[in-house]
């Protein structure tokens, strides 16, 4: 085990930088069907899942998330969910040309804009855990 690890949630940090580069793919390969007739674009969702596996790698603990009263037998219940991995879906609700491709080129741009920014956003968490833990480490040679 490196020392780089001892963080319990930093494995989560490289499958979420996995699943930002499978998006960023996802995401060309919509722009680059922009004019192939009939297609519709695609995306994948893996914040829930990520969200769900830290929460359980943590113990289960959620400490900014409000626990709702259940004062009905009838209330359903919001710990329910319907799936325990990443899925890959079709973003609908934009409107298809007279081909029938769906892909809106502003949404595309902008979602690969965001997508990077949050890559980017990993590997500079991931510099700056290592860098201190690099730090704690150099430091403790002078103790």
């Amino acid at each position: 085990m490196s020392f780089i690890e001892v963080s319990p949630v930093y494995k989560y940090a490289h499958q979420a930088l996995d699943f930002r580069s499978m998006r960023q793919d996802l995401i060309a390969g919509n722009i680059a069907n922009v004019d192939t007739p009939f297609y519709k674009p695609r995306d994948i969702d893996f914040e829930s899942y990520l969200a769900k596996e830290i929460k359980e790698e943590l113990g289960g603990k959620d400490p900014f998330k409000l626990k709702l009263a259940h004062t009905d037998s009838r209330h359903i219940d919001p710990n329910t969910q319907t799936s325990s991995a990443a899925t890959l879906f079709f973003r609908d609700g934009h409107m298809a040309r007279n081909d029938g491709n769906s892909v809106d080129l502003d949404v595309e741009t902008s979602e690969m804009g965001k997508n990077s920014v949050m890559y980017q956003a990993l590997i500079g968490a991931l510099k700056k855990h290592k860098g201190i833990f690099a730090y704690a480490l150099e430091s403790s040679k002078n103790i």
